[in-house]
């Protein structure tokens, strides 16, 4: 099976094409992957010259820690459309069955002032509508950035760059009848892992400047039917992905807020206690009770408190006391406003809804980052200074922030009622 994969970063690399590599050993299937730049530069040519790489994997499966290492090599082919537009049509008018993409949140965009292909979506575009003018099969077409329902993000903006570089009617119907595939994806891939770089050389008898690392846990969650398991047979791998036809905003929605929304409540009341990195802090025998608490007695709560919900937080509370992963909190602090809207709001209100009072412990986490933004842009931490590039989103940022300032800035349009205790609790 011929795939067509836009991106050749490390997360890629150490989940979709690491599993492709799991199907073919399992299932039987063979697997051609071509990478396509997405970007004018990158590395698909010095990647797919390699001919293999290497996926290191390292984390806890109950309370032993586990390492291990994959021989990658279904990536047989390098594109740089950008250079080699005649190539890059070849291959897409041939028999690809599947187009692939992971090309960052910034990546699927349309620009109407532009008038001929220079980007991931429109690239695409042009290879869609020459497939419809040739009369091939439609696609299957999985987007893989983190954007809420990338897929359909991406159908978007195909179909304005048909009506932009005026592909007709045929290229209407032939995107309609491409599968579009929405997906949650879920593993911590740190890339490089140059700890390891010398002893992984010694064990495979060579340099490989391509080896990529990840932790172990993977999820895969596809909005769609079975039909999908046909190409890519992931339960014969015993892969961990969910093909789903309507749970998808759930799966996204339990990820936001149990791992992102646990790292975001963390930040504040790690920096401020001088822990710097995510393991440390789930290892700590007090901070690791508070953690627990917060996922298990808080946000499991706010959504559901099923069993699923429950076994998912302890799934993550045994990835963040992962060493090998080099989490820092001060990299997940960037754009904390932002990110305690979309990550921490959810559970308050629904928290709020359910119990009739705010969630102790993430209430508390609010107040520990009103304490870390009220010293201005810098704060100085144990760990050192901090520079909080979002300061200036704190409403009344020039003068003395306000406990409603903060609310609102950190929180904006809050039901009265929540807003009101969450002022006063503040």
């Amino acid at each position: 099976m011929k795939i067509l994969q836009f991106g050749e970063g490390n997360f890629l690399r150490c989940f979709f094409d690491w599993m492709l590599q799991k199907m073919e050993s399992s299932a039987g299937k063979r697997y051609e992957v071509t990478l396509v730049q997405p970007i004018p530069k990158g590395l698909v040519k010095e990647i797919a010259a390699a001919g293999e790489y290497h996926v290191l994997l390292r984390g806890y499966e109950g309370d032993k820690y586990i390492e291990t290492l994959d021989k990658v090599n279904v990536i047989k082919k390098g594109i740089n459309p950008y250079e080699e537009l005649d190539e890059y049509l070849s291959v897409g008018l041939s028999d690809i069955e599947l187009v692939v993409s992971n090309t960052t949140e910034a990546g699927i965009f349309h620009d109407p002032a532009q008038t001929k292909p220079h980007n991931f979506p429109s690239f695409l575009a042009l290879l869609l509508n020459k497939r419809a003018e040739a009369k091939l099969p439609p696609l299957s077409i999985m987007a893989m950035e983190l954007n809420d329902r990338s897929a359909d993000l991406l159908k978007k903006c195909l179909t304005l760059y048909g009506e932009s570089f005026r592909y007709g009617a045929p290229y209407a119907e032939y995107l309609k009848s491409c599968v579009f595939y929405n997906t949650l994806v879920d593993r911590i891939v740190p890339g490089f892992p140059a700890d390891a770089r010398g002893r992984i050389a010694a064990q495979i008898g060579k340099e490989d400047p391509y080896l990529t690392s990840g932790e172990l846990f993977h999820l895969l969650v596809i909005e769609g039917d079975n039909k999908i398991l046909d190409i890519l047979p992931f339960d014969k791998a015993g892969l961990n992905v969910i093909v789903t036809p309507d749970k998808l905003d759930f799966y996204h929605d339990r990820k936001v807020r149990i791992l992102n929304g646990a790292h975001t409540s963390s930040v504040p009341v790690a920096l401020l206690s001088g822990i710097e990195n995510v393991d440390a802090f789930a290892s700590h025998p007090e901070h690791s009770k508070w953690l627990a608490d917060l996922m298990h007695g808080e946000i499991c709560l706010a959504i559901d408190d099923s069993k699923e919900t429950h076994a998912y937080a302890d799934e993550v509370l045994t990835r963040f006391k992962n060493p090998a992963l080099g989490h820092s909190f001060r990299s997940i602090a960037l754009n904390s406003v932002a990110k305690s809207n979309a990550r921490l709001r959810p559970t308050l209100e629904d928290y709020f809804k359910k119990e009739g009072k705010l969630p102790p412990l993430m209430t508390g986490a609010i107040s520990k980052m009103r304490e870390l933004y009220s010293h201005g842009a810098t704060v100085q931490l144990p760990g050192g200074s901090l520079e909080l590039k979002d300061y200036a989103n704190i409403k009344n940022s020039s003068g003395n922030p306000s406990a409603e300032d903060y609310v609102d800035s950190f929180f904006p349009g809050l039901d009265s009622p929540l807003r009101a205790e969450l002022v006063k609790a503040l």
